[in-house]
């Protein structure tokens, strides 16, 4: 049996704690687990509300709900987190408060990493139209120095991922900044002038950034399995998904087909390096009512037998070193790998006995 010695990462929402502006948005004492309890089934034997192994619903402004997420990653072959991270300019942050609780202590065991999700808020949540609670803004060069200047403190510690002695940093919708290039370049810069090679960014490939954007970018992610179900499916098959929406019908997919996509896949980016992506479930119905999308038919044995031959892929200009799953938490998109009380466990123990089978001695 061929050693492989690649690291999963898990994205992460930081979302499962109070905000001040949640509250007033959506009412006093609202979190992501608001949404999660929300669920509603739409058919007999639709698994909603979803509901954490032991009502877990952790509050991730406590250190040792946070602490025990990470104990848990790494028990289960976990490497790290990518953690999203909403800078909206100038210094206005939101959920920033888990990932400086990483910072400032040091006995949270995890590795970690940024992924910027550059995009505006809006009331989409719930079926309702669209309306901006918080716009997403560019101010320009003074606020690259405001960014990295935030950034340089999570850079400098050990457990932030890098790539090559380059802090590895995710950009969610990267053609929506301007001057991307020069915004890198000058990242890279930065980070020179305190000890490392360069920046090591890496593009999301979604509908919402449907190619590599910059030559400047070092990798692509394709997420999961936003991009399967955008673009490896017939143009027939999503006009029928856009009628389907139209009428505020739910939505479905294949699970087999999905992973289908995602093994089968051979597509390039210039010779970019490609950090695949794969996710364990999918059903948003808990924040879009009737009018989401449930991929169906996930099993913790079907996961198990796709997951293996993903981590195993030997595509071309793909990543020996990372993959990414979508995604650690996200309870209210049903992407998550946290214990449930339908499946327990399951989905953390695949990952660790696929990563424990072909690792390096």
């Amino acid at each position: 049996m061929k050693k492989n010695n690649k690291k999963v990462l898990a994205v992460h929402l930081p979302a499962f704690h109070e905000i001040p502006e949640n509250n007033e948005w959506w009412g006093d004492g609202f979190t992501e687990w608001t949404n999660v309890k929300s669920g509603k089934p739409l058919y007999n034997g639709h698994y909603q509300p979803i509901v954490p192994m032991n009502n877990n619903y952790y509050d991730l402004s406590k250190i040792n709900d946070l602490k025990k997420q990470a104990d848990m990653a790494r028990a289960y072959g976990v490497y790290g987190f990518v953690f999203y991270h909403y800078w909206f300019g100038n210094g206005r942050m939101l959920f920033q408060k888990p990932a400086e609780m990483i910072l400032e202590n040091m006995d949270i065991n995890t590795h970690f990493c940024f992924a910027w999700a550059n995009g505006t808020w809006y009331t989409t949540w719930h079926g309702l139209d669209p309306k901006t609670l918080l716009e997403q803004k560019y101010p320009g060069k003074s606020d690259w120095k405001k960014h990295f200047e935030y950034f340089k403190k999570f850079f400098l510690d050990d457990r932030y991922i890098k790539v090559d002695n380059k802090p590895m940093l995710y950009i969610y919708i990267a053609k929506n900044i301007p001057d991307y290039d020069e915004m890198i370049s000058y990242f890279g810069k930065r980070c020179q002038e305190i000890g490392f090679d360069g920046i090591y960014t890496v593009e999301y490939i979604h509908p919402g950034n449907k190619e590599l954007y910059s030559e400047k970018s070092d990798a692509v992610y394709e997420f999961e399995p936003r991009y399967s179900l955008f673009f490896d499916v017939s143009k027939l098959h999503l006009l029928k998904r856009f009628i389907t929406k139209k009428r505020e019908e739910t939505e479905f997919e294949s699970y087999d087909g999905v992973w289908k996509a995602i093994l089968s896949r051979d597509r390039t980016y210039k010779s970019k390096t490609i950090i695949s992506g794969c996710f364990s479930g999918w059903d948003n119905t808990a924040r879009k009512g009737k009018k989401g999308l449930i991929v169906e038919g996930k099993s913790v044995e079907k996961f198990k037998k796709y997951f293996e031959q993903f981590y195993t892929s030997k595509r071309k200009d793909i990543s020996d070193e990372f993959c990414v799953i979508n995604a650690w938490n996200e309870w209210s998109e049903g992407a998550y790998l946290e214990p449930d009380d339908k499946d327990g466990y399951g989905y953390l123990e695949v990952i660790r006995d696929v990563v424990n089978k072909y690792e390096e001695n």
